[in-house]
């Protein structure tokens, strides 16, 4: 719907109360219709008929047909109906945006730093998660209830042009005149504009959000080159002046390694040559002394076995000697080797510091450099999140925006070629009083049905065949005629207007419109509607308001 200036269209038009069924042959002549709905009108009035309680008889004061007002009224391409009474009203929910200015003059403000900036989003996380609030545009006389629309689209096909005088019919003034419907179109396309600026600004500050934190996410990217950039060269200066102090340092010690490795190699060999060397002579004592064993136990003579004890003794206590000795080379030899392993152990554990030390700074440096990158990935990280929190909280309102507009545009006609002007819905107000109490009952348009071989069966009489004769064409029309009889009942003036009106265009007062009725009671019967002794019942209760 596009908002332009609205013109209210001066003509008139009425629809008809009755519509032939598919299935309904013959015709259906206005006196039919008058007659038929005398017979629902009469069959309808309390008779009274308990004697023991003796109650009055309701009286039936008049059956008009009336005519409800609706305007239809163009808007951009389509057609809106507006109550003619103002019975009806659609009440349009305004959901209040949070202040995008606001938001915007913020971002502008501390988009200078990253600091600044990433404080700004957090501040402002929440503040698109829902309305400010809302409000609620109602629009009098209005007509958007779907099932009444959907019904009045077709039966606004049947409308034509009222060029006859509606003298006898209660035409119910519009209490909603052509200056109201304009200050309502009017409302209704500034609530239109008022969507579609939200929409705008929501739009506007999402992109605006995405352009900000774009250029922020550039300007940190570039300061993450330029600290790698800055690091690299650290890294590769203090790399060569680190190989270079390495090979100095891991040449001295090989030499000193060198160096003390052969002093202790030079006293090992001689204690390992030593070892041998008693060892060999250990080897041989043993021999010896198991000689002497053998020597003795042969010889008998006495002097002999005490020389041979006495140089044994000998050779025990060479062998004890020589014993010792072994043990005590062996333990220097081991001491030795533990003082070698230790000092080569001690010579690597400083080498390995002093190596350590000479990488601390270039490590220290990459520590630095993947540090102060990771810092700056996780700003770019935040940016992000929070930047797409707020626009996906922006783009939900927009969505809700647009489903309203959505279903702000299913509130006309379908259809473009649609008449435009005072459009009158027929309907039968009947007045009944009993006393002081008086009852309304209206008749809405109705279609016309053929006498089914259901009704034939059922045999049924008066009333209950009239019904399966006039069904209505439609419940939302029903129910949106039937608001017209709370109102006659609260406002004395119009309730005056109608009973007076009604009275002089009854159709059991009227003349001319009586005689069309027994006109019509005829032909119903002639068509079974009614039989020859109902006949004579409604056409004697005709007689009485002759």
């Amino acid at each position: 719907m596009h908002s332009r200036t609205v013109t209210v269209s001066k003509k008139k038009f009425i629809l008809p109360f009755a519509t032939p069924s598919e299935n309904r042959l013959k015709d259906f002549t206005e006196n039919m219709e008058m007659a038929t709905i005398m017979c629902l009108a009469e069959s309808g009035r309390d008779k009274g008929e308990s004697h023991v309680l003796r109650r009055q008889d309701e009286k039936l004061v008049f059956i008009a047909e009336a005519c409800y007002p609706i305007w239809l009224i163009p808007y951009g391409g389509a057609t809106l109906i507006f109550d003619g009474l103002g019975l009806n009203s659609t009440i349009f929910p305004h959901d209040v945006i949070p202040d995008t200015e606001v938001f915007n003059i913020e971002l502008r403000a501390n988009r200078k730093t990253t600091e600044a900036y990433i404080a700004a989003l957090a501040r402002n996380t929440g503040c698109f998660k829902d309305f400010r609030g809302r409000e609620e545009i109602r629009i009098d006389g209005l007509v958007t209830t779907p099932d009444l629309m959907t019904d009045l689209a077709v039966y606004l096909t049947q409308m034509k042009e009222a060029k006859k005088s509606l003298r006898t019919k209660i035409v119910l003034t519009p209490s909603i005149d052509k200056s109201e419907i304009k200050a309502n179109m009017s409302q209704l396309s500034n609530l239109k504009k008022r969507t579609l600026k939200d929409i705008e600004k929501l739009d506007e500050n999402t992109n605006f959000l995405n352009l900000n934190t774009k250029q922020r996410i550039k300007i940190i990217r570039k300061e993450i080159r330029k600290i790698q950039e800055k690091y690299d060269k650290q890294i590769a200066k203090t790399k060569l002046q680190s190989m270079r102090k390495t090979w100095q340092i891991q040449s001295k010690h090989n030499r000193k390694f060198t160096i003390t490795s052969k002093r202790f190699k030079n006293r090992i060999e001689r204690l390992q040559k030593n070892l041998v060397k008693l060892q060999k002579t250990l080897r041989n004592l043993k021999a010896e002394a198991k000689k002497i064993k053998k020597r003795q136990f042969k010889r008998k003579g006495k002097k002999q076995k005490v020389q041979l004890t006495l140089k044994l003794k000998r050779v025990k206590k060479k062998l004890t000697t020589l014993q010792e000795a072994i043990r005590v080379n062996t333990v220097k030899l081991r001491t030795l080797e533990t003082a070698q392993k230790l000092e080569l152990t001690k010579q690597k554990t400083e080498f390995e510091k002093r190596i350590k030390s000479i990488n601390g700074l270039l490590q220290e440096l990459q520590a630095c450099r993947t540090v102060e990158t990771a810092k700056k990935r996780q700003e770019i990280s935040q940016l992000g999140d929070d930047t797409r929190h707020i626009t996906n909280l922006m783009q939900k309102m927009v969505q809700t925006k647009k489903e309203f507009l959505h279903e702000f545009e299913e509130i006309t006609l379908p259809g473009g070629k649609q008449a435009h002007g005072l459009v009158y819905i027929p309907f039968y107000l009947v007045r009944y009083e009993k006393e002081d109490k008086r009852r309304y009952v209206t008749f809405p348009p109705s279609s016309v049905e053929d006498m089914g071989i259901l009704t034939k069966m059922k045999g049924a009489l008066g009333a209950a065949k009239m019904t399966a004769l006039l069904q209505s064409r439609s419940k939302a029309l029903n129910q949106f005629l039937n608001h017209i009889v709370p109102l006659i009942e609260k406002d004395p003036m119009l309730e005056k207007v109608v009973t007076e009106a009604g009275i002089r265009d009854s159709i059991l007062l009227k003349k001319q419109l009586r005689i069309g009725v027994k006109r019509g009671l005829k032909q119903l019967e002639r068509e079974k509607w009614i039989t020859k002794d109902e006949l004579q019942t409604f056409s004697k209760f005709l007689y009485i308001y002759a």
